[in-house]
């Protein structure tokens, strides 16, 4: 016996060798060896003989002639991976805010204002830019032609992404500091704003919905503040 077998009944029993079990049943028998490897394995059958579990979890209300599990931390060893991964990738973009924020405070303050001023129309247009940019970058790409203007156009897509939230950090942490009537530095504002967004960040589930509207309200207000001083930024050198 061999392949994959799916069986449902109210009695189930196994008497060979099958690669892939997927089985529901009242009273389910697995008459020789057992080998099972997953993250999560719950057992609730009969195994007459030997049950091998690799996996991080195992759930054994059935029985077995001998249990031989051992816990598998490759998922979990994964998770810690990803943990310091974006805990470092938090840390570079607090020190990337804290040297723009150092050589270039007029923009963190242009932003910042639009930030402020208009939230909600900012997030807003944020939000559509982010879509309607994707999706002309994506056919500049497919037409071969429009490859190298697609290729400037991703990375100012890309270096805007980076920057939106951090503008919000700074803006963020401002609002906070005016609200509880305190003076800081625009260095510890910006922290104060990161430490606060980075928890938000975290929270379960409403967590990626604050994140990606920050990224949003950033994204849209960098926009309105170089639309403001295009003028300036375009103007001829004399």
């Amino acid at each position: 016996m061999g392949g994959k077998i799916v069986a449902a009944g109210g009695e189930i029993a196994l008497n060979g060798t099958v690669k892939n079990l997927v089985a529901a049943g009242g009273e389910i028998s697995i008459q020789l060896d057992a080998v099972i490897t997953g993250q999560r394995i719950s057992n609730a059958g009969t195994v007459s003989r030997n049950l091998t579990v690799r996996a991080g979890a195992f759930e054994n209300t059935g029985s077995a002639g001998r249990v031989d599990y051992q816990k598998t931390a490759g998922l979990d060893a994964l998770r810690g991976v990803m943990r310091i991964f974006r805990v470092l990738m938090m840390l570079g973009f607090l020190i990337l805010g804290v040297i723009l924020l150092k050589l270039f405070p007029t923009l963190f303050f242009s932003v910042e204002a639009k930030v402020r001023n208009s939230p909600l129309r900012n997030t807003a247009v944020g939000v559509a830019l982010i879509i309607v940019s994707t999706v002309m970058i994506f056919v500049l790409t497919i037409t071969i032609v429009g490859l190298p203007l697609a290729a400037v156009m991703g990375m100012l897509f890309v270096i805007a992404l980076m920057l939106a939230s951090i503008f919000v950090y700074f803006a963020l942490g401002r609002a906070v500091c005016d609200a509880l009537t305190v003076k800081p530095s625009d260095l510890l504002s910006f922290v104060c704003g990161f430490v606060l967004l980075a928890l938000l960040f975290h929270i379960p589930v409403a967590g990626m919905f604050i994140g990606f509207g920050a990224l949003s309200l950033g994204f849209g207000s960098i926009l309105y503040a170089v639309r403001n001083n295009l003028q300036r930024l375009t103007a001829p050198t004399t």
